[in-house]
């Protein structure tokens, strides 16, 4: 049986560059992800601050509730 190794150590080598590659575009994203985040941090602290800034009465529900008193009792 003949050797292999040349073989053995080229798979080997492959899958380490392959696996190198894989780990910086993980590294790449993460920064990418931790950049919008702050991002939408930013923007959304700065949208709470305009509602807050704004004048506007509360939305209300489709089907606003009946009062208790005018319920008719249970039997």
């Amino acid at each position: 049986m003949p050797d292999n190794w040349g073989f053995v150590a080229a798979a080997y080598g492959l899958t380490a560059l392959v696996l190198g590659l894989y780990w910086r575009r993980l590294v790449r994203r993460e920064k990418e992800l931790d950049h919008a985040g702050e991002a939408r941090a930013r923007t959304a602290r700065d949208a709470a601050t305009t509602v807050a800034e704004r004048s506007r009465q509360p939305s209300r529900s489709g089907h606003p509730r009946s009062e208790p008193a005018s319920r008719p009792p249970l039997p």
